[in-house]
């Protein structure tokens, strides 16, 4: 009788997780930079994507290569600064009260804190199933 397999080696790596919403951004983020860069140089489609492209790979080799220290007080003040522009907004723009405002900060604050974190346990699972491979 065998079990099923438990843990990481048992795990898909292309199951659901909230670091690919990182991923998706940072692919979007560069999408925008590669438009905007070739906007500015009047070229055309194809060089937005090669320029997005060299965005994207830059980023990624920078991110591969950051300390955990270091990344975890890049997404401390990102976060941090989210739940600034969240509260400000709320409070400002829509004119709600500061505990409906206090409470989407501290909502906004906790996703995207969870998901740099899982950002940081899903590159270090794909760097693993790289060298697997």
């Amino acid at each position: 009788m065998s079990t099923a397999p438990t843990g990481a080696k048992g795990s898909s790596i292309l199951r659901l997780r909230a670091g690919l919403l990182v991923l998706v951004v940072s692919v979007l983020l560069c999408w925008v930079g590669g438009h905007f860069v070739a906007r500015q140089f009047g070229l055309g489609l194809g060089w937005a994507i090669l320029i997005a492209l060299a965005i994207w790979v830059g980023v990624g080799i920078l991110i591969a290569r950051l300390d955990t220290k270091i990344y975890y007080g890049v997404a401390l003040a990102v976060t941090l600064f989210l739940a600034y522009l969240v509260y400000d907004f709320t409070r400002s723009a829509l004119d709600w009260s500061s505990a409906v405002a206090l409470t989407l900060a501290v909502l906004a604050t906790a996703l995207l804190a969870f998901t740099f974190h899982d950002f940081r346990r899903l590159k270090h699972e794909l760097r693993l199933w790289a060298y697997r491979r």
